[in-house]
């Protein structure tokens, strides 16, 4: 049992590579797939989700951060099915959103951008130069997507265990690495590392839930979680509130049992720090 996590350039095969990885251990793959499920969760826009992971962020985000719930819906269902194990994730920066998991396999899959654009020129029919832009262009704003939500190089090959560089790899060989990189202990997961991704994913769910529900849509809530059990802090404006925002923590399927730690700040009513 285990997770990979994958992120690729476009024209590198990291789709084809992720799928044959699929095929060859009978795990699920997921890409394009990750974002079809958030929209159907949520009840959002595909063109939507898809934006706030692949392109570079507009001024208007920048400012307002208006996408947030979008990024959140994304995450909640990555860390939905990392925690369902034998699974591989590709895109929508699944190998920094899964770093902390102990048993996650990040491989990155690029090739210089002269073999990729080639590669894109072929499958996409388009000109040699509209490939190269193409490459670049898509480079840069998946970078910068990247750095605005998460502030790494996704670059940085200290951020993968396996990097692969599909020049000079085929597809099965590229396939028969990550299958044997697998097999090491450390890539393999245990009772307390499957425990973990749980939690993780939980939280998420409950973050969420909050989000899609326009009750608490607009309150600054933290959640928490241990053993199924989920902390929930932050602040309301009427005891109401804190019952929705309990309420709605315990409905998302696998919680156990919720605790509030809220602070219920009545209208006009102001908070004093003690002297």
């Amino acid at each position: 049992m285990g997770i990979v996590a994958i992120s690729q350039t476009l024209g590198s095969l990291g789709d084809a590579i992720g799928r044959e990885v699929g095929r060859t251990l009978s795990w699920e793959f997921a890409d394009r797939e990750i974002i079809a499920k958030a929209a159907e969760r949520f009840a959002e826009g595909v063109m939507e989700l898809a934006h706030v992971t692949e392109e570079r962020p507009t001024l208007w985000e920048r400012i307002t951060d208006t996408k947030r719930r979008y990024v959140t819906y994304v995450e909640a269902i990555i860390l939905e099915m990392a925690a369902h194990d034998n699974v591989i994730l590709s895109g929508r920066a699944t190998t920094i959103l899964l770093s902390p998991v102990r048993h996650v396999l990040r491989v990155r899959i690029t090739a210089p951008w002269e073999a990729r654009a080639r590669r894109v020129e072929q499958e996409q029919g388009l000109t040699h130069e509209a490939a190269i832009d193409l490459v670049r262009q898509t480079d840069r704003e998946r970078a910068a997507r990247v750095r605005f939500l998460y502030h790494v190089d996704w670059d940085d090959p200290l951020l993968y265990d396996l990097v692969l560089n599909t020049e000079r790899l085929s597809v099965p060989r590229a396939t028969r690495l990550i299958v044997e990189t697998l097999e090491e202990d450390r890539f393999q997961s245990t009772p307390g590392a499957q425990l973990e991704v749980t939690d993780l994913s939980l939280v998420a769910q409950v973050k969420a839930a909050f989000l899609a529900n326009p009750l608490t849509r607009s309150l600054r809530l933290s959640a928490t979680c241990r053993d199924g059990q989920i902390s929930v802090g932050g602040m309301v404006d009427e005891d109401e509130q804190e019952k929705a925002v309990l309420e709605i923590a315990g409905k998302v399927p696998g919680v156990r049992g919720v605790t509030g730690e809220l602070v219920v700040v009545r209208p006009g009513r102001r908070l004093v720090a003690p002297l």
